[in-house]
């Protein structure tokens, strides 16, 4: 049996498991620095170096989903490598749960309850989700007290390796600056695309069924579980929580102020203390921290367009992988246990939330971070120390882990409002942009052609200037534009072209897409790229004789065009530059050059009370 013939809602024998991987594949999933991360099974191996591979961590969990009622694993979708995504469900009502189908009314009829998505191996160089979620799941379902609290209040989601392609590219060695495991996967996936760039822009077959999965269980809280790179310190766990302007005036402060605080003592407790996302503003820990900014190209900046509460797992990459799996088990239990702890009060302000957005007059769609808005944060620390490089001869850096130091720390965590959108009534997306229309229907944004061809008074965006990448991004060059001019236009539609309505759920979605200034907009990805070229043009000793007619017959251009000449004598000093400002002023020039083609219908809109 192959573990691709899976079907959804199918569960393999558990003897047919043991033919598929085998004793060892079922159960040496890995290593955790405690046995009970794993339970007392025998068969657990503690102490190796290793990571389940895709088919291993597959009928890992299959297991789990054959030995227990309240859960199961169905597909979710393919991947672009072409083998199946899974979901492993726990919930009360997982014997009904066989499809994606199915666990989108099955969610949908359990608002109450609360829903918590893991992503493991969305970078299969850092496993350690993979294990940790074994672990967690185990010691979950073989606990009959906490089993119970969570089958009374939530549902459980994983996705057991997100970057199949990734995973499969197997090695040893791609993660220099890793300690272990032995073997692991590659950061790219079977594109070469790092998934992690992927959710909003969804290029992969995998980011489809991501955000199908996303929005079936419509998760309270999202955990991306990673690896770090970059410094050298002794904590085991750091973690990327939603920036707190990004998340907004509702969520944000509950998560600095209510969630935050409790997960951190929590994980104290535990023995294990956890630090922000190391990003840092010099080369060492002693010279400050910045917040990451995770804008929606990443998971938890998409899923936050979702007022879904989001985390990243950083796992240091520096210890040993056994105690990165640990690290990670607890953070997953913590999460889990505080979310529930919270349910209430998480439930009310993603309420709260939809209620602002309902009601809001703009959007803020870029930020920028603030420099001169810092706290101080506890930190210990390894002592940085500079030397000679044996190879280079020049000075390296190298951490003293014998003389460690602790101190208060700048922690930069303050982004400022860049740019802000007006929300209008509905946006009108022509038909020809099929590529954008399709993104926002996987989101499950709602849409209306239109039945006939018409005419509409809207506002229209021209791009007055703008910056390209000159190297590729991940699959793209990116563009950035601070200066659009917004005018009033007549503008012809056809039948089959899009109304989009900003009343909806999907509003900040569409804010942070459809609007050209965004971080993550699709005019920053180039989906728009064409309407930014100039198709057609003159042969200046045709147009000589145009040009001179239109001087002639119409005084208040030729009057404008001498001005022209005079105001800006060093942009306008060539035969061609003269010709192109006349061109440019003549009925013969395209007037859709540079307009941005999503439009806006401003009347004002309708709101809530």
């Amino acid at each position: 049996m192959e573990i691709s013939s899976i079907q959804h809602g199918v569960k393999p024998s558990r003897s047919a498991c043991w033919i598929l991987v085998g004793f060892f594949v079922c159960f040496s999933l890995g290593a955790t620095a405690q046995s009970t991360a794993f339970g007392e099974d025998p068969a657990v191996s503690l102490e190796n170096n290793a990571t389940p591979t895709w088919s291993e961590a597959i009928a890992a969990f299959q297991i789990l989903a054959d030995d227990h009622d309240d859960a199961t694993l169905i597909q979710v979708g393919k991947s672009d490598v072409g083998r199946p995504i899974h979901a492993f469900v726990f919930s009360p009502g997982a014997d009904q749960v066989t499809s994606l189908e199915t666990l989108e009314s099955f969610m949908a009829s359990s608002d109450e309850r609360m829903a918590m998505l893991v992503n493991n191996a969305i970078h299969p160089g850092e496993p350690c989700g993979v294990d940790a979620s074994i672990g967690w799941m185990r010691e979950v379902l073989s606990n009959r007290s906490l089993k119970k609290a969570y089958l009374n209040k939530m549902d459980v989601i994983i996705i057991p390796m997100y970057n199949i392609g990734g995973a499969l590219n197997r090695n040893c060695c791609s993660r220099t600056n890793q300690d272990g495991p032995e073997a692991y996967g590659f950061r790219g996936n079977s594109r070469n695309l790092d998934l992690n760039r992927d959710f909003i822009k969804m290029d992969s077959r995998n980011a489809e069924a991501f955000v199908q999965l996303f929005h079936a269980a419509k998760p309270d809280v999202f955990v991306d579980t990673h690896t770090t790179n970059g410094a050298d310190y002794p904590y085991r766990m750091t973690l990327i929580t939603t920036q707190v302007d990004k998340a907004g005036p509702v969520i944000g402060p509950f998560l600095t102020k209510v969630f935050e605080p409790k997960l951190y003592q929590r994980m104290e407790q535990l023995g294990e203390p956890l630090i922000p996302y190391v990003n840092l503003r010099n080369e060492t820990p002693e010279n400050g921290i910045v917040a990451f900014l995770e804008t929606p190209r990443y998971s938890t900046g998409y899923t936050t367009l979702f007022s879904t509460l989001g985390f990243t797992a950083e796992a240091h990459m520096l210890k040993p992988f056994p105690e990165r799996v640990e690290a990670t088990r607890k953070l997953l239990q913590e999460v889990g246990l505080l979310s529930m702890e919270l349910a209430r009060e998480i439930k009310q302000i993603r309420a709260d939330e939809q209620v602002r957005l309902s009601n809001a007059h703009d959007l803020p769609v870029r930020w920028t971070l603030d420099a001169a808005d810092s706290t101080k944060l506890a930190f210990k620390g390894y002592t940085a120390r500079r030397e000679i490089s044996a190879i280079t001869k020049s000075t390296r850096l190298r951490y003293d882990h014998n003389v460690m130091w602790e101190d208060s720390i700048t922690y930069q965590n303050s982004y400022e409002t860049k740019c802000v959108t007006i929300l209008p009534e509905f946006y009108c997306i022509p038909q020809a942009w099929h590529e954008v229309v399709d993104r926002l229907a996987w989101n499950g944004i709602e849409m209306t052609a239109l039945t006939r061809d018409t005419v509409m008074q809207l506002q229209v965006d021209y791009i007055e200037s703008f910056d390209s990448s000159s190297k590729p991004y991940e699959g793209h060059h990116v563009n950035t534009t601070d200066s659009i001019t917004q005018v009033d236009e007549w503008v012809q539609l056809y039948a089959g072209d899009w109304i989009v309505s900003t009343e909806q759920k999907g509003i900040r979605f569409l804010a942070e897409t459809l609007d050209p200034r965004a971080h993550d907009s699709y005019f920053t990805w180039n989906f728009f790229d064409s309407s930014l070229q100039q198709k057609e043009h003159y042969s200046g000793y045709v147009f000589e004789e145009t040009a001179f007619d239109l001087l002639q017959n119409d005084p208040a251009l030729s009057a404008k065009f001498e001005e022209e000449k005079s105001l800006f004598p060093e942009r306008m000093n060539t035969p061609r530059a003269q010709l192109n400002w006349i061109y440019k002023h003549s009925p013969h020039y395209e007037g859709t050059v540079n307009r941005y083609p999503v439009f806006r219908s401003m009347t004002p809109r309708t709101f809530s009370k």
